[in-house]
């Protein structure tokens, strides 16, 4: 197993696609109430949006679209989402 082959690995590319925009997405709400630019808020943990359930949740689709809502799979991702 090299690197390229994680890199092909569309249920972990979706999740941290989606940890990367909600972590994004934390700057321009905090500009609108706030009136000033935080670029910390991108690496830190908590508020609004939630990075860590954007990651499970987005994992959890993706891994039912990929191998079917009724792999156990897709049981263990979503028992996980819903912890989170």
């Amino acid at each position: 197993m090299n690197l390229g082959d994680v890199l092909q690995n569309h249920v972990l590319l979706t999740g941290l696609a989606s940890w990367i925009l909600a972590q994004a997405l934390k700057i321009p709400i905090d500009v609108i109430q706030n009136r000033h630019w935080n670029w910390a808020l991108f690496f830190a943990a908590g508020g609004m949006p939630s990075s860590h359930s954007a990651l499970v949740t987005s994992t959890a689709a993706a891994v039912g679209l990929q191998y079917g809502f009724e792999n156990p799979l897709f049981g263990v991702a979503m028992a996980l989402a819903m912890i989170v």
